[in-house]
């Protein structure tokens, strides 16, 4: 079964909320989460229950791994949300989100995955 980077981003869904979520803007983001691996658990999908860790390098390349599995893509900046996909899939089926600051070296992103720089605890 070959996964695609969309594929294992929306596998990442379904995160746990903080009732003091921090937005983040795009060079928070930047500074902060870009070059990381940014290491999640997802609760639902094909990967439930498996540690995924991805990586958004300052070239806009993107690379997710875990599971078993090393996937390469791209990402991107559009309108204020981090925009990501495999490197064979077509523009449309780019994946985009907002991320939060939760505290304590934790993150969350708009698709609900709560993750940390890991590799997490």
């Amino acid at each position: 079964m070959r996964a695609t980077l969309s594929s294992l981003f929306l596998a990442m869904l379904a995160g746990i909320s903080a009732a003091n979520a921090e937005p983040m803007t795009l060079d928070q983001f930047r500074q902060e989460l870009v070059g990381m691996p940014l290491c999640g658990t997802p609760a639902t999908g094909p990967f439930a229950g498996k540690m995924l860790c991805t990586i958004h390098m300052p070239d806009g390349s993107a690379i997710v791994a875990g599971a078993g599995i090393v996937v390469r893509g791209s990402w991107e900046a559009d309108d204020g949300k981090i925009c990501r996909r495999s490197a064979s899939d077509p523009m449309d089926r780019r994946r985009c989100v907002d991320y939060e600051r939760l505290g304590d070296g934790r993150y969350k992103n708009s698709d609900g995955v709560e993750f940390c720089i890991g590799p997490c605890p």
